[in-house]
């Protein structure tokens, strides 16, 4: 789960049935997890199946800068013998590749959608990938689902079902070693992180006024928890614990950023008693150089194991 994934869930969970982006929220957040399962399982895969020589590596969901901005690349493969770009697809239905038109549409239950054509999005990261890493690149679209069935098929780049992709890549080697991979893979590994967030917080109108607060029991999800006997406790299913709010302060670092103001933490928590505060704050989120600023300790993985148990 990255970032902009997480960011995604907290919205989700936080924003009140009311807002007029949730269901929008909701929608975008099942098509970033079908996303992000096929592109888990096309890499567990490859890691498991894909019979090459020397040293593979696998760098998934990043950014590489082309022309004013940016082509997001699912998963890239660097081998000793190939760079390819793997465009990955978890969709179900009939596919329709319009190689006139560079259209795509799929059929579902009747229903025709159009949508991005993955073609386009390949042919975008192929050339981005090239340009920078300066070396020859190669393409494919993968279909992660076995529920997917492809009608037309695109001219300029392979689509493969994901059981056939290790032997498809294991094709497309040279034979001979051209590439140094732990120099190629270290360049765009130190590429910047890229913030997704801020823009979509914005097209969906979310801050954090539009949030509710608290802290969320992760048993019942239902109402904020209370502090009482130094302990978080549950009026509704009794769950209790200690540290729960530490999961609180990394879904607003994963909204808005590390810095949080001592000020707005009383409403995030919602607790009242400043010494309260102080003391669930002070190894969590200690006093930053900024008076009335705190920096809450980044530990994305209280997140992944929170949101991993409900979005299993």
């Amino acid at each position: 789960m990255n970032d902009f994934l997480l960011a995604q869930m907290v919205a989700a969970e936080r924003l009140p049935n009311a807002h007029e982006s949730k269901a929008a929220v909701l929608l975008e957040l099942k098509s970033s997890l079908a996303g992000a399962s096929g592109e888990q399982r096309t890499a567990t895969l490859l890691k498991r199946e894909l019979d090459l020589p020397g040293e593979t590596i696998f760098l998934n969901d990043v950014h590489i800068p082309y022309k004013d901005g940016t082509a997001q690349i699912d998963l890239l493969l660097i081998h000793e013998q190939m760079v390819c770009v793997l465009e990955v697809k978890n969709m179900v239905g009939e596919f329709y590749f319009d190689s006139v038109n560079f259209q795509f549409h799929r059929i579902i239950d009747g229903r025709r959608e159009g949508m991005r054509n993955p073609e386009a999005q390949l042919h975008r990261a192929v050339r981005a990938v090239s340009n920078f890493l300066g070396v020859p690149v190669h393409g494919v679209i993968v279909l992660a689902s076995r529920s997917g069935k492809v009608v037309e098929a695109p001219k300029q780049y392979p689509i493969v079902s994901l059981d056939y992709l290790p032997f498809h890549l294991e094709r497309l080697a040279l034979g001979s070693k051209i590439f140094d991979v732990t120099a190629l893979a270290s360049k765009v590994e130190q590429l910047p992180q890229q913030n997704l967030s801020r823009h979509w917080f914005a097209r969906h109108r979310i801050d954090f006024n539009a949030l509710r607060p608290g802290v969320t029991c992760p048993d019942c999800r239902i109402l904020a928890l209370d502090w009482q006997e130094r302990k978080w406790l549950c009026r509704i299913c009794g769950f209790h614990s200690r540290d729960a709010h530490k999961v609180t302060l990394q879904e607003y670092a994963v909204l808005f950023g590390e810095s949080l103001d001592t000020q707005l933490a009383y409403r995030l928590l919602g607790v009242e008693n400043k010494y309260t505060l102080y003391r669930l704050l002070k190894t969590a989120a200690p006093q930053s150089n900024v008076r009335g600023k705190r920096r809450i300790v980044e530990d994305r993985d209280l997140l992944r194991g929170y949101f991993g148990k409900i979005y299993r």
